[in-house]
């Protein structure tokens, strides 16, 4: 009895939740939006691969041309489009096959694109760490970029919406009536404007379904004018914002992967020197493997190079380098002579007290380029000079950099690209990067000056004695046309590279 009274007085005081039944099961708004994101981010790699596909581009291209060509044989020929009645309707597939999967990408592309900087300010990539993508530099111009494919998507498909909407149009008027001739007039125009669209948009169409979704939008306009290390700080400062932040993570992985006594900044530029020449054919995959171990351990290697899963593989990083290499080939041709006095023992290397290297390119496009220097102390104890840069008629004309130099002996002799036992030039490269100094110099010409130009460095002591002095020539031209055409099918090529299979080793 006094059981059944305690429960309904216990029945009478329990208050109703206030929050409804379920509450306690409401989604959370993070998890929800990174859903999201993988599931945007899946459909842009399957429909931008497809989309890019040489036979859809092929026929994106030719589309516009194909339904001009149907609309001029039918002003030549009325019955065609006479007897062609109600399939005519058959011709909105062809329309819909070289539209539709670019289109999907590119929406799915700028919708993955926000999910992900949304990501990001709510913390919801790396353990809470909030990042403002939107404001870092150079965000500006990828979500532009974005938004020219998306331009350019609406534009093929109002072109080709209204040219077949014309046709059937057409064909619904009397033949060689007034409106049946200005319909297959104004469709013939569209098509033709369709064709030459298709050709300007090809390389939009081309970068879709990229792993790496902002990185060929991206272009450097901040960099440092001391590297540190050639590639390391290279391949840096062409990533994009939310690429530079995974490379970040992926650096402490690395320092973690070293094996005790590897001085990180240097062990990292050996790396990419390894995979640098594994993707040039200089050294076999094997090779590259037995190099990798002399300074990584070896359980670590799988995890953190051979994983197709890992965001910076063997072959992503080859790809990244060769993406630097098409932005910059003039940092890559020191590292090329570089190799080649190693290899071949050269006296200048062997016998100078310092090493000064200089490369511009040879065309500097819409009157600026990029200067690169690199500086060595080939002696015994540590040595202050200063470089000075000389741009006449350019800008800056004249620049001084002051520099304490580490010693950086040469090697006695020649020495082998790869040895077991010796110090090889796979040691002596990142040794000499690391001491030394390489400088990224920025120059450029005014609007009027056109031409041959020549930019002298000097190399002085701290009394002012002139060690060295090196005079390279460009040439200066207006136009950045044939320069954006040539850096594009290069990046192109570094994407191919990231899309090739990881090697497989012999042991």
């Amino acid at each position: 009895m006094t059981s059944s009274k305690a429960s309904g007085i216990e029945k009478k005081l329990s208050l109703p939740d206030p929050y409804g039944q379920g509450f306690e099961h409401a989604e959370d708004p993070l998890e929800h939006t990174k859903q999201q994101w993988k599931i945007l981010e899946q459909r842009r790699l399957i429909i931008g691969r497809l989309s890019r596909k040489p036979s859809l581009m092929w026929w994106r291209s030719l589309n516009g041309f194909f339904l001009s060509l149907f609309a001029f044989i039918s002003l030549l020929e009325p019955s065609l489009i006479e007897s062609t009645g109600g399939w005519i309707f058959f011709l909105l597939i062809p329309v819909v096959v070289a539209v539709a999967p670019s289109v999907i990408a590119g929406e799915a592309a700028w919708q993955a694109m926000q999910a992900r900087i949304s990501l990001r300010e709510q913390g919801g990539v790396e353990a809470g760490k909030r990042h403002a993508l939107r404001a870092q530099p150079g965000m500006d111009r990828i979500l532009e970029s974005l938004r020219d494919q998306r331009r350019n998507n609406l534009m093929a498909s109002v072109l080709s919406g209204v040219t077949f909407a014309l046709l059937v149009l057409a064909s619904a008027f009397e033949s060689d009536s007034l409106a049946w001739n200005l319909a297959l007039l104004v469709a013939m125009t569209g098509g033709v404007a369709q064709t030459f669209h298709s050709v300007f948009s090809y390389d939009f169409v081309r970068q879709q379904g990229d792993p790496f979704p902002s990185l060929v939008f991206h272009a450097p306009t901040h960099h440092p004018t001391q590297l540190g290390s050639v590639l390391g700080d290279l391949l840096v400062a062409h990533l994009d914002p939310d690429l530079s932040l995974e490379w970040e993570a992926w650096r402490l992985q690395f320092k973690k992967s070293l094996i005790p006594g590897h001085i990180s900044k240097q062990a990292l530029e050996r790396l990419l020197y390894i995979l640098h020449l594994h993707m040039e054919e200089e050294i076999s995959a094997d090779m590259a493997l037995e190099e990798l171990r002399a300074f990584l351990l070896p359980d670590r290697i799988e995890k953190l190079l051979l994983g197709e899963e890992n965001r910076f593989n063997w072959r992503n990083l080859q790809r990244l380098i060769a993406h630097a290499r098409g932005w910059q080939p003039g940092a890559f041709l020191l590292l090329d002579r570089l190799q080649y006095d190693l290899l071949s023992g050269a006296p200048p290397l062997l016998r100078a007290e310092w090493r000064m290297d200089v490369a511009l390119d040879e065309t500097c496009y819409a009157g600026s380029g990029n200067l690169f220097i690199a500086l060595n102390n080939q002696t015994f104890k540590e040595r202050h000079v200063r470089v000075e840069v000389l741009t006449p008629n350019g800008e800056p004309e004249s620049r001084d950099h002051r520099f304490e130099l580490s010693p950086c002996p040469p090697p006695r002799q020649a020495v082998n690209l790869s040895h077991p036992s010796e110090d090889d030039a796979l040691d002596w490269i990142p040794r000499y990067l690391e001491r030394g100094v390489v400088l990224w110099i920025s120059v450029a010409w005014p609007k009027e000056f056109t031409g041959p130009a020549d930019v002298q460095v000097i190399l002085r002591s701290d009394d002012g004695i002139v060690l060295e002095s090196q005079v390279v020539r460009t040439q200066i031209i207006r136009s950045g046309g044939s320069q954006s055409k040539i850096r594009t099918r290069n990046l192109e090529q570094a994407r191919r590279k990231g899309e090739l299979p990881l090697p497989k080793f012999s042991v």
